[in-house]
C-alpha cells in the first residue's frame, strides 16, 4: 500500500535546517531504498517565499501569489512509502521524526500520514 506522509512544521528554529539534519535524512533514505519502501520524498520551502494559493469558492477559481505571512504550521515536507499497512509507514515517520529531534534541535511537528486510493487489480 501507499502511504503519503506530510510533515507538518509547528516550530523551526532556524531558517534553514542544519547540515546535519540532512546527514540524519539522507541515512534514513538510504536504508528506505535498501528496503525498496521509499516512491519519493521532498522538502518545501518555507512559506514564507514564492508560492500560490488557488482556490475555489462558489463557483470561481481564484488565484493568490505569494509570499505568505507566517503561520503557526504549515507542510515542510512529503514522503512516499510503499509498505504493507499504516504501522509500518507511521514507523518510517517516527524514524524521520527521531532524525529531527538529533539533528535540528528545537523543531518541532507532526507527521500526517494518509494511505493513496488505489485502483483494484485486474
Amino acid at each position: 500500500m501507499k502511504f503519503i506522509c506530510m510533515i507538518h512544521e509547528t516550530h523551526r528554529p532556524t531558517p534553514e535546517p542544519p547540515p546535519e539534519l540532512f546527514a540524519a535524512i539522507g541515512g534514513l533514505q538510504a536504508e528506505n531504498t535498501a528496503d525498496g519502501s521509499i516512491v519519493e520524498v521532498g522538502g518545501l520551502r518555507p512559506v514564507q517565499e514564492i508560492g500560490a494559493i488557488v482556490t475555489l469558492t462558489g463557483g470561481s477559481v481564484s488565484t493568490t501569489d505569494g509570499p505568505f505571512v507566517e503561520s503557526k504550521e504549515l507542510v515542510g515536507g512529503y514522503a512516499v512509502y510503499d509498505v504493507p499497512d499504516a504501522a509500518a509507514a507511521a514507523e518510517k515517520c517516527a524514524k524521520f521524526l527521531a532524525a529531527h529531534k538529533e539533528g535540528w534541535p528545537g523543531w518541532e511537528g507532526w507527521i500526517e500520514v494518509r494511505a493513496y486510493y488505489e485502483a483494484p487489480a485486474p
